[in-house]
């Protein structure tokens, strides 16, 4: 029976989609388009150009262009796209200061909103024009570019930024630490009713005297230094190819600065065997025909796809690799290098030769399947539509007023592994919710946030940067971790509170995640964070006590839910991983180890780590365990670690390498029992069914302890070694019982942590459409 709910909810779906699409781009379609792009002359940047500036128009858009100039300004005339010049192919600063001055004025004259600059030049000074004038500034990344002396600070990236493929998108964030959440990808557009296997070629056979019964190899490309190396390696194959295959002809379209050598070169080649073999074009803007005439098709990038869209078997070789025949198998390394071969095999003539020869010998049927994969991969997968939507996509980000969806406040970038594990889980949970979400993180240490969890961050601490942060979300999460307590400090509680406080005053929402509750113990402080939680328009927390906690305070509940610790979402690392990190420690993974995560803390009291050290040697020597300890908030945690271990007196392990979260709990998940003094270390064990005892210091331990259903905790205050090594035996005592409970609970804890995303996804989407 069919499902017709299935197949209505899927239309449903399909046709909000459809509206949500066409909103957006009725938004941003009264928005005026500046290209700037170094120059206009015939290349695979260029090309791309022209076409995602055409296919914008067709969708309705207004463009203007503005280059060095070149062969394409009278097909962009053609077209009815206006056309200007400014030198933006040079770095002379007077030429420089003249391209400065034209763009200022095309700006101003033609009232553009968007500029989108193309190369490194004129991405640099539309970069300068955006500091005084008012437009939104995006770039596309065509290529990689040389970083060294100093040019890296000369690269402006702009608000947001299209890359040509995926290694181009993490070589912007390796190099110049563009945030992720910036770069949108997109694929170099073709134009299959141009390119196509259809298009009339007879012109140029005739122009260039080809014979029409002659198998054509065609090469396409710059004639510059930096890209010309495949047809000088054509060319010195050219003679063996011509032997072995006397019915076919070659032809090499393109222009550059080597364009003379290769001249030289191809007559060379034609004197010796006798007859004209090698046909040299020159630049042309007609390349369609080319690719449509050829039987094989030679290069990279642009050229490679446009004569995959012709439907011609291509081999896929440049200045930067090889990759060779095109084919179902080559089709993941194409597409992640953008058909430029970036860390492929070099090119080389026997490569080249091997690759061509087989193309000639091939029989037709063979032929006609690379040809028509090659023609359905384009169709499939590169179209122009796509690429102006993708680009589309970017203006749109790029011109919406609320800069972030979210703005989260907690103890971040301070080094401790909880709390960055909290992050962790927060955003990939909002994530699998929204996958384009926009994130702003306020962070003691914002650079190390953005590199570790490719958010963007402001420090916690700019008053003037994080109000004007908030103003510019659409929801603002207090979250998670203890946040609302004051037994560390009042301070502690005032700075969270005044942040929430900050968010209703800028008219924000706000949402307090995943949060543990407690103890609030002066009455001001009460009476402040009831009065502050309920300006809240949710709040979820990661256990029952904190529930009681606000009961007690007084606190609406209706808004008020138990979920789950957002670090139980997280994905450890493989368990190869963690045998490894284990080995290299010398730490044998054949035998059972006890993971010892341990604190300082105000009352723990002289004899804290005599107390521990007596215990864990009985329990370690009893049940054969290997002693690993695994300090979490590094440098706080090394000394204690250290100092019990000198005092057990037998072997062990400190391990002082930082982790990530994830590394952690794969490493935490190879223990067979753990002795946690740290909340998230009770937590990775309960993420990887892993059995506990755990030291309480803070009655927060003890309340998520009893949520998980861990619930072995010794008090901190009254803790004897006795007491200790008692609950370590009654755990390896009654080891498998304890551990299928724990294997039961995890997955129901994973679920409930999706639930804090959705009903903070649920919030910004009411604000975009004005519900809030």
């Amino acid at each position: 029976m069919y499902n017709y709910y299935g197949i209505i909810y899927r239309n449903y779906s399909y046709f909000q989609k459809t509206r949500l699409q066409e909103a957006i781009m009725e938004e941003i379609k009264n928005k005026k388009i500046l290209m700037a792009l170094m120059s206009f002359s015939i290349g695979g940047a260029e090309t791309h150009v022209l076409e995602l500036s055409a296919e914008l128009k067709k969708k309705g858009f207004d463009v203007v262009l503005i280059s060095g100039g070149g062969e394409y300004e009278e097909v962009s005339n053609a077209l009815g796209i206006k056309h200007y010049k400014a030198p933006l192919y040079t770095k002379k600063p007077f030429e420089m200061l003249k391209s400065l001055k034209i763009l200022r004025h095309v700006i101003k004259k033609e009232k553009i909103d968007i500029v989108h600059a193309h190369g490194r030049i004129p991405a640099f000074l539309c970069g300068i024009l955006h500091k005084t004038m008012d437009f939104i500034f995006v770039t596309t990344a065509h290529w990689v570019f040389n970083t060294g002396h100093g040019l890296k600070y000369l690269t402006d990236w702009g608000e947001k930024t299209v890359a040509v493929s995926e290694d181009i998108k993490t070589y912007l964030m390796d190099n110049y630490g563009t945030n992720a959440m910036d770069i949108f990808v997109t694929i170099n557009g073709i134009d299959t009713e141009k390119f196509s296997p259809q298009a009339d070629y007879s012109s140029v056979l005739e122009e260039f005297s080809l014979s029409p019964d002659s198998r054509k190899v065609v090469y396409i490309s710059r004639l510059d230094e930096d890209r010309a190396e495949v047809a000088f390696r054509l060319l010195n194959i050219a003679e063996e190819i011509y032997n072995s295959f006397p019915d076919i002809e070659i032809v090499i379209v393109g222009s550059g600065n080597v364009f003379g050598k290769i001249k030289e070169q191809t007559e060379a080649v034609n004197k010796r065997v006798g007859k004209r073999l090698v046909t040299l074009t020159g630049g042309r803007t007609d390349v369609y025909k080319f690719a449509a005439m050829s039987d094989v098709f030679i290069g990279v990038s642009r050229s490679a796809l446009e004569a995959m869209s012709c439907a011609k078997p291509v081999i896929v070789a440049g200045n930067e690799g090889y990759i060779g025949i095109f084919n179902e198998e080559q089709l993941p390394v194409c597409i992640d290098t953008n058909f430029c071969c970036r860390g492929c095999k070099l090119s080389t003539d026997d490569r080249l030769k091997k690759d061509l020869s087989a193309l000639l010998s091939m029989d037709k049927a063979e032929l006609l399947k690379l040809s028509e994969y090659s023609r359905d991969t384009i169709l499939k997968n590169y179209s122009l539509s796509k690429m102006a939507d993708d680009n589309i996509r970017m203006y749109k980000a790029a011109a919406d007023d609320y800069k972030y969806d979210a703005v989260i406040s907690g103890y971040y970038g301070f080094g401790n592994s909880g709390d960055e594990a909290l992050l962790c889980g927060i955003i990939q949970n909002l994530k699998k919710q929204k996958e384009d979400i926009k994130i702003c993180v306020l962070s003691k240490s914002p650079e190390k946030t953005k590199k570790e969890h490719h958010v963007h961050s402001v420090n916690r601490y700019n008053y003037c940067k994080v109000k004007k942060i908030i103003k510019s979300s659409r929801l603002f999460i207090s979250g998670g971790g203890s946040l609302i307590q004051d037994v560390t400090s009042s301070k502690s509680l005032w700075y969270y509170t005044s942040m929430i406080k900050l968010a209703k005053k800028c008219s924000v929402p706000v949402m307090v995640y995943a949060n543990g509750i407690g103890p609030v113990l002066k009455e001001s402080n009460r009476k402040r964070t009831k009065e502050v939680l309920d300006l809240a328009e949710k709040i979820t927390l990661r256990e029952d006590g904190s529930y009681d906690e606000l009961l007690a305070l007084g606190t609406n509940m209706e808004k008020v839910e138990v979920t789950a610790d957002p670090a139980l979402s997280l994905v450890p690392e493989s368990e190869e991983f963690a045998l490894e990190i284990l080995n290299n420690e010398g730490i044998d993974t054949d035998k059972k180890c006890i993971g010892i995560c341990v604190r300082k803390w105000k009352e723990q009291g002289e004899g804290f780590s005599q107390v521990c050290a007596e215990a864990l040697k009985d329990i370690c020597t009893e049940f054969d365990l290997f002693p690993v300890f695994l300090p979490l908030k590094q440098p706080d945690d090394l000394e204690i670690s250290y100092e019990i271990g000198e005092k057990m007196n037998i072997p062990h392990r400190v391990i002082c390498r930082r982790f990530s979260p994830r590394e952690i709990i794969a490493i935490a998940g190879k223990m067979d029992i753990m002795l946690c003094m740290r909340l998230h270390a009770l937590i990775y064990a309960a993420k990887m069914a892993v059995p506990t005892v755990n030291i309480s210091y803070d009655p927060k331990v003890v309340n998520i302890a009893k949520y998980l259903g861990v619930d072995r905790s010794i008090d901190l205050k009254s803790m004897t070694k006795e007491k200790l090594y008692n609950e370590l035996k009654n755990v390896m005592e009654n080891y498998d019982e304890i551990k299928s409970g724990l294997l039961s609970n995890s997955k129901t804890f994973e679920e409930k942590t999706q639930r804090d995303a959705r009903f903070a996804i649920e919030i910004i989407k009411r604000r975009q459409k004005g519900g809030i």
